[in-house]
């Protein structure tokens, strides 16, 4: 005669160990919401969470938290101050840091980030490229709206906080930019940056004169472009890319 296995045997043997887990960040009316969660575990313990935010070089954790808990979950928030690529890391006295898939998070909750419309010296400069593309047989570049909103930021950051460089005061680089701005996927990318020149033919010269500059200009492997303009300088960007 048979019998089935006992009860207590059976729980025991399904019994899920102890684990921490870190759920991907989200965005929620201006702020990033980052949580941790310890699963299946016998006695408590310090459970860590952070927020982390992708940068150039070292990544760079804007919130965390900590909390004695059994099983459960905690949560960090704090207010999403720049556009990037966020996740969240999650640990406990016994366990290895956990991390999240990360998400690229836009600072202005679900919907994606708003676009203007590019003015006419920017419209001015995207015609003379593409003219100067012509000659090298590349087909002209589709002015886009995302490029442009991450161009003109950009124009406009380095004119308020007075400096001149691809990499952002916050350590954005271009393309960081261009994807927190929408554009994607991204197969590549360039980016031009002037200072000085009043007008868009005076731009687009010095730029066609630069032999690194002239070489993105007439790159036929991209596809689109966004040209930014800051009053103030003025600050040039010249955004390159193509899915």
């Amino acid at each position: 005669m048979s019998f089935p296995a006992p009860a207590t045997a059976q729980a025991a043997s399904t019994k899920t160990p102890c684990r921490v887990v870190a759920a991907k960040p989200s965005l929620s009316r201006g702020m990033v919401t980052g949580t941790a969660g310890r699963v299946g575990c016998d006695a408590k313990a310090t459970l860590r969470v952070r927020i982390v935010r992708a940068v150039a070089g070292p990544d760079r954790t804007v919130k965390s938290g900590s909390k004695l808990v059994l099983n459960g979950r905690i949560a960090a928030r704090v207010r999403c101050a720049a556009p990037g690529r966020y996740y969240v890391v999650a640990m406990d006295y016994q366990s290895k840091p956990i991390q999240s898939p990360s998400v690229a998070l836009s600072c202005a909750g679900r919907t994606s980030p708003k676009t203007s419309t590019a003015s006419t010296i920017e419209e001015q400069v995207v015609k003379l490229t593409n003219q100067a593309r012509a000659k090298k047989g590349c087909r002209p570049l589709t002015h886009d709206p995302k490029l442009h909103a991450a161009a003109e930021r950009h124009s406009a950051d380095m004119a308020a906080q007075g400096y001149f460089d691809h990499d952002s005061k916050n350590g954005r680089t271009p393309g960081n930019r261009i994807s927190a701005a929408g554009f994607a996927p991204i197969s590549t990318w360039g980016e031009n940056i002037a200072m000085g020149q009043p007008t868009a033919a005076s731009v687009v010269q010095a730029w066609l004169n630069s032999p690194g500059h002239r070489a993105n200009i007439m790159n036929c492997s991209f596809t689109h472009i966004g040209v930014g303009q800051s009053t103030k300088g003025p600050y040039w960007t010249q955004d390159f890319a193509a899915h």
